[in-house]
């Protein structure tokens, strides 16, 4: 039984670390005349990103005469001068007021390269600034694909967001919410290609993810003491982005894979009038261990010595800077990829990706955030109880929900999509062929378009799709079909009764 909860241990900190598999966004070092790159189809260089960083740095010195990187890495040591309060120790659980400050350019069009298409990076100069109660729309040509950062008073530090579409004339907008480890380059493929005149689209990097970091410089300045990532904060952070940066759209539908499934039906449950439509992704059904009441009883939350709540202690973050360096490496993050994507989409595993997935891990409080992740607590709500909340909005005709599954996910089996079909009975689900954890970036296109024909019929037009236009993803009834899934069904079916 030890064994199999060591097991049962070590798997879910490796599906915690890198359980999504993101990005189609290259990174392009564009510092000076020869320019650098990570791969191409002739091969590949992989600079070390402790040279990066000092190159970034450097760079950066430079902004306040009007030069502005272009990089990753650079653009997120880009810091506003403003001084930051500390955040309070034993934060309220409720939404705080802030007020947010987003910087935001516009991205040029994607370019194609040996058949695939890639983003570029733009210089836009200068920087354009806008208020928190709209979009920043001022800061490119209505419409243009624009990155942004604004700041949330809970976190010290700037989180990053990316929108593509007219948030003034759309009818729909759409918020996509990635899985852990990664951050809004995994949909570089939906931000491209779902955006149209009637859907604008949006992506957000969950605090401590992708280039939402804190602005301190190091993980045990006083601004950061008492923050805690975790799904509580996320959830919160993702109601304040949609009722100050998107402004609380009449037709919202949050799209969410693996960790951001989770946290997408969080904000349904316990924020309903903010969400018209769901689409989950392969929801990862759990998260976290630590209980989130202390006082439960249990012999966990009696023996934990920590909740996460930075800064970590030391005891703590020395024990797992080896293990944490030995994971994130190149050659283990590439195979953990390797690991959870479909045959059909294996193709899309290149240095780009993995150079994606790596660069957020040199963030000096990188390490700091993972600590703080493992230890922080479960939810404040429940994953059953979270969807006995959505099928009653379901049931009322309040809200739609559309599972896109891919089927040979080895984390989140169909029999995960199965129970998830049995809890909310009215919603759709889609199983796709070939397709492991990742449907967004494994079959960009086969998502893209259920998604835009499902709201299209939603908002009464046209009929539900039933097959995707490339044959790739079919309605399904959701039935279990081999014998675990079988007997999971007769376990459930005996509850219910």
């Amino acid at each position: 039984m030890a064994g199999g909860a060591r097991m049962l241990t070590c798997a879910w900190q490796s599906a915690q670390l890198v359980e999504n598999c993101p990005a189609t966004r290259p990174i392009y070092l564009n510092a000076g005349a020869k320019g650098h790159r990570l791969g191409n189809s002739e091969g590949s260089v992989l600079i070390p990103w402790y040279i990066f960083n000092a190159w970034s740095q450097t760079r950066c010195k430079q902004s306040e005469a009007g030069s502005i990187p272009t990089c990753r890495a650079s653009r997120e040591l880009l810091v506003d001068s403003a001084p930051r309060q500390p955040y309070p120790r034993a934060a309220s659980a409720e939404p705080m007021a802030s007020t947010a400050r987003s910087i935001a350019r516009p991205r040029a069009a994607p370019t194609r390269c040996h058949g695939r298409t890639r983003g570029t990076r733009p210089v836009a100069s200068p920087r354009a600034s806008s208020s928190a109660s709209s979009p920043p729309s001022s800061a490119a040509a209505v419409g243009a694909r624009v990155d942004a950062y604004y700041q949330w008073s809970r976190f010290p530090g700037r989180v990053h967001y990316e929108r593509s579409g007219d948030p003034a004339t759309c009818k729909r907008h759409v918020l996509l919410l990635h899985g852990f480890g990664v951050g809004t380059f995994h949909y570089d493929a939906q931000l491209r290609d779902l955006a149209d005149d009637d859907t604008c689209v949006w992506a957000l990097d969950y605090c401590g993810q992708g280039s939402s970091w804190p602005t301190a410089s190091s993980p045990d300045d006083d601004a950061i003491a008492g923050f805690q990532y975790g799904a509580d904060t996320w959830r919160d952070q993702i109601e304040h982005f949609v009722e100050t940066i998107v402004g609380a759209p009449e037709h919202l539908y949050v799209a969410g894979n693996s960790l951001g499934g989770y946290l997408a039906v969080y904000l349904a449950a316990t924020r309903p009038d903010l969400v018209a439509g769901l689409f989950l992704l392969n929801a990862t059904p759990f998260w976290g261990f630590n209980p989130s009441d202390p006082d439960d009883g249990s012999a966990l939350g009696k023996l934990a010595p920590w909740r996460g709540a930075l800064p970590t202690p030391r005891w703590i973050r020395a024990p797992l800077r080896t293990y944490w360096d030995s994971f994130r490496s190149v050659e283990n993050v590439r195979g953990l990829l390797g690991l959870v994507y479909g045959a059909g989409g294996r193709e899309r595993l290149d240095d780009e990706l993995v150079a994606n997935i790596v660069a957020p891990t040199e963030n000096p409080h990188a390490l700091d955030a993972f600590c703080s992740v493992v230890w922080s607590p479960k939810s404040a709500l429940g994953f059953d109880d979270m969807l006995v909340a959505v099928n009653e909005e379901t049931k009322r005709g309040r809200m739609r929900v559309a599972m896109l599954y891919g089927r040979d996910d080895p984390w989140v089996v169909p029999l995960w999509g199965q129970r998830l079909k049995r809890a909310v009975r009215d919603a759709d689900y889609y199983e796709l062929g070939g397709t492991g954890h990742c449907p967004a970036h494994e079959s960009p296109k086969t998502v893209n378009d259920i998604m835009r024909r499902y709201m299209r019929w939603h908002g009464g037009e046209g009929d539900k799709p039933e097959l995707s236009a490339d044959g790739v993803g079919s309605l399904i009834d959701g039935k279990a079909r081999n014998p675990f899934e079988k007997f999971d069904e007769w376990r459930y079916n005996r509850g219910v009764q």
